[in-house]
Protein backbone atom coordinates (compact mmCIF):
# COMPACT_ATOMS: atom_id res chain seq x y z
CA UNK A 1 0.00 0.00 0.00
CA UNK A 2 1.11 3.67 -0.62
CA UNK A 3 -0.31 5.43 2.86
CA UNK A 4 2.03 3.71 5.38
CA UNK A 5 -0.89 4.58 7.86
CA UNK A 6 -3.05 2.80 6.12
CA UNK A 7 -3.70 0.09 9.14
CA UNK A 8 -4.07 2.58 11.52
CA UNK A 9 -6.80 4.19 9.18
CA UNK A 10 -8.51 0.81 9.00
CA UNK A 11 -8.35 0.40 13.00
CA UNK A 12 -9.55 4.09 13.51
CA UNK A 13 -12.60 3.19 11.32
CA UNK A 14 -13.33 0.04 13.20
CA UNK A 15 -12.90 1.67 16.19
CA UNK A 16 -14.63 4.43 16.16
CA UNK A 17 -17.27 3.18 13.77
CA UNK A 18 -18.03 0.37 16.04
CA UNK A 19 -19.27 2.95 18.55
CA UNK A 20 -21.19 5.05 16.30
CA UNK A 21 -22.71 2.83 13.79
CA UNK A 22 -25.44 1.24 16.06
CA UNK A 23 -27.12 4.96 16.86
CA UNK A 24 -27.79 5.55 13.03
CA UNK A 25 -30.82 3.85 12.44
CA UNK A 26 -30.10 3.09 8.75
CA UNK A 27 -26.53 2.17 9.09
CA UNK A 28 -25.84 4.30 5.85
CA UNK A 29 -22.93 7.29 6.02
CA UNK A 30 -21.80 9.80 3.63
CA UNK A 31 -18.01 9.42 3.27
CA UNK A 32 -15.72 11.68 1.71
CA UNK A 33 -11.88 11.45 0.90
CA UNK A 34 -9.73 14.61 1.10
CA UNK A 35 -5.86 15.52 -0.22
CA UNK A 36 -5.95 12.68 -3.21
CA UNK A 37 -6.30 12.10 -6.71
CA UNK A 38 -8.85 10.07 -7.18
CA UNK A 39 -8.00 8.26 -10.49
CA UNK A 40 -10.87 5.54 -9.75
CA UNK A 41 -13.03 8.47 -10.90
CA UNK A 42 -11.07 9.52 -13.88
CA UNK A 43 -9.73 12.37 -12.07
CA UNK A 44 -6.10 13.83 -12.76
CA UNK A 45 -5.55 17.14 -9.70
CA UNK A 46 -6.01 16.85 -5.89
CA UNK A 47 -8.86 16.79 -4.77
CA UNK A 48 -10.26 17.78 -1.75
CA UNK A 49 -13.86 16.65 -0.83
CA UNK A 50 -14.82 13.54 -3.59
CA UNK A 51 -17.32 10.71 -2.80
CA UNK A 52 -15.25 7.59 -1.81
CA UNK A 53 -17.94 5.62 -3.71
CA UNK A 54 -17.26 7.74 -6.76
CA UNK A 55 -20.83 8.93 -6.43
CA UNK A 56 -21.21 12.63 -5.06
CA UNK A 57 -25.15 12.76 -5.71
CA UNK A 58 -25.30 9.62 -3.13
CA UNK A 59 -22.19 9.12 -0.76
CA UNK A 60 -23.49 6.89 1.43
CA UNK A 61 -21.97 3.51 2.27
CA UNK A 62 -23.42 0.82 4.29
CA UNK A 63 -21.81 0.26 8.04
CA UNK A 64 -18.41 0.28 8.87
CA UNK A 65 -17.65 -2.87 7.25
CA UNK A 66 -18.40 -1.51 3.96
CA UNK A 67 -16.33 1.53 4.42
CA UNK A 68 -13.54 -0.20 5.55
CA UNK A 69 -13.94 -2.24 2.42
CA UNK A 70 -14.45 0.74 0.16
CA UNK A 71 -11.38 2.62 1.78
CA UNK A 72 -9.80 -0.79 0.61
CA UNK A 73 -10.53 -0.76 -2.90
CA UNK A 74 -10.22 2.48 -3.75
CA UNK A 75 -7.02 3.49 -1.80
CA UNK A 76 -4.85 1.48 -4.30
CA UNK A 77 -6.04 4.05 -7.07
CA UNK A 78 -5.65 7.42 -5.38
CA UNK A 79 -2.68 9.42 -5.20
CA UNK A 80 -2.01 10.76 -1.72
CA UNK A 81 -1.02 14.32 -2.20
CA UNK A 82 -0.97 17.87 0.08
CA UNK A 83 -2.07 20.22 1.17
CA UNK A 84 -3.96 18.30 3.79
CA UNK A 85 -7.22 20.89 3.51
CA UNK A 86 -10.60 20.46 6.25
CA UNK A 87 -12.59 23.52 4.56
CA UNK A 88 -14.11 21.65 1.70
CA UNK A 89 -15.07 18.65 3.84
CA UNK A 90 -16.84 20.75 6.65
CA UNK A 91 -18.05 22.90 4.21
CA UNK A 92 -19.64 19.92 2.83
CA UNK A 93 -20.77 18.57 6.13
CA UNK A 94 -22.07 22.60 7.03
CA UNK A 95 -24.42 22.23 3.81
CA UNK A 96 -25.50 18.77 4.52
CA UNK A 97 -26.48 19.66 8.08
CA UNK A 98 -28.20 22.66 7.29
CA UNK A 99 -29.90 20.74 5.09
CA UNK A 100 -31.21 18.64 7.74
CA UNK A 101 -32.68 21.42 9.36
CA UNK A 102 -35.91 20.83 11.40
CA UNK A 103 -35.27 16.92 11.71
CA UNK A 104 -34.52 15.61 15.06
CA UNK A 105 -31.09 14.40 14.22
CA UNK A 106 -27.73 14.79 15.84
CA UNK A 107 -24.68 14.18 12.96
CA UNK A 108 -21.59 13.23 13.70
CA UNK A 109 -18.12 13.88 11.32
CA UNK A 110 -15.34 11.84 11.70
CA UNK A 111 -12.14 12.78 9.61
CA UNK A 112 -9.37 10.76 10.09
CA UNK A 113 -6.19 12.59 9.15
CA UNK A 114 -2.33 12.49 8.89
CA UNK A 115 -1.00 15.70 7.74
CA UNK A 116 -0.83 19.40 9.08
CA UNK A 117 -4.25 21.57 8.19
CA UNK A 118 -3.25 24.30 5.57
CA UNK A 119 -6.71 25.98 5.85
CA UNK A 120 -6.78 26.77 9.74
CA UNK A 121 -8.57 30.40 9.48
CA UNK A 122 -11.23 28.59 7.52
CA UNK A 123 -11.53 25.81 9.12
CA UNK A 124 -11.62 27.81 12.27
CA UNK A 125 -14.27 29.67 10.51
CA UNK A 126 -16.77 26.28 9.41
CA UNK A 127 -16.34 25.25 12.83
CA UNK A 128 -18.41 28.42 14.31
CA UNK A 129 -20.89 28.15 11.92
CA UNK A 130 -21.62 24.03 12.87
CA UNK A 131 -20.97 24.83 16.30
CA UNK A 132 -24.86 26.23 16.31
CA UNK A 133 -26.15 22.90 15.05
CA UNK A 134 -26.46 19.76 15.70
CA UNK A 135 -23.76 18.44 15.11
CA UNK A 136 -19.80 17.30 16.56
CA UNK A 137 -16.93 16.53 14.46
CA UNK A 138 -14.05 13.70 15.85
CA UNK A 139 -10.72 14.49 14.52
CA UNK A 140 -8.93 11.21 14.47
CA UNK A 141 -4.52 11.69 13.79
CA UNK A 142 -2.81 8.86 12.54
CA UNK A 143 0.49 8.60 11.68
CA UNK A 144 3.54 10.95 13.00
CA UNK A 145 2.48 14.37 12.04
CA UNK A 146 2.27 17.14 14.62
CA UNK A 147 -1.02 17.61 15.65
CA UNK A 148 -0.57 20.53 17.61
CA UNK A 149 -3.29 22.40 15.29
CA UNK A 150 -5.48 19.60 16.07
CA UNK A 151 -4.88 20.59 19.87
CA UNK A 152 -5.87 23.92 19.10
CA UNK A 153 -9.12 22.97 17.43
CA UNK A 154 -10.23 20.52 19.94
CA UNK A 155 -11.11 23.86 22.59
CA UNK A 156 -10.21 21.72 25.74
CA UNK A 157 -8.23 24.76 26.67
CA UNK A 158 -10.18 27.71 25.56
CA UNK A 159 -13.21 28.53 23.23
CA UNK A 160 -11.83 28.69 19.87
CA UNK A 161 -12.41 31.57 17.80
CA UNK A 162 -11.98 32.63 13.93
CA UNK A 163 -10.27 34.98 12.36
CA UNK A 164 -13.02 37.95 12.91
CA UNK A 165 -13.40 36.82 16.98
CA UNK A 166 -16.00 34.61 16.47
CA UNK A 167 -16.34 32.02 19.46
CA UNK A 168 -18.18 28.40 18.76
CA UNK A 169 -21.43 28.44 20.61
CA UNK A 170 -20.49 25.28 21.91
CA UNK A 171 -17.20 22.67 22.07
CA UNK A 172 -17.97 20.48 19.40
CA UNK A 173 -14.35 19.14 18.33
CA UNK A 174 -13.19 16.12 19.97
CA UNK A 175 -9.28 15.43 19.04
CA UNK A 176 -7.47 11.69 19.29
CA UNK A 177 -3.97 11.05 18.65
CA UNK A 178 -5.12 7.68 17.25
CA UNK A 179 -1.38 6.02 18.78
CA UNK A 180 -1.64 7.58 21.73
CA UNK A 181 -4.74 6.47 22.74
CA UNK A 182 -4.22 2.70 21.90
CA UNK A 183 -1.41 2.78 24.07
Amino acid sequence: MRNPDANQYIQALYNVGGVVEPYDADRQFPCFGFGGIPRYMSQNSVNHCFALNGNPANPDIAGVQGIVDMYMSTLPNISLSGPTLFGPLLAQFLAYVKALNGQPTYQIMILLTDGVIHDMPQTKSLLVDLSALPCSVIIIGVGTADFGMMEELDGDDGLLRDGQGRAVKRDIVQFVEYRNAMR
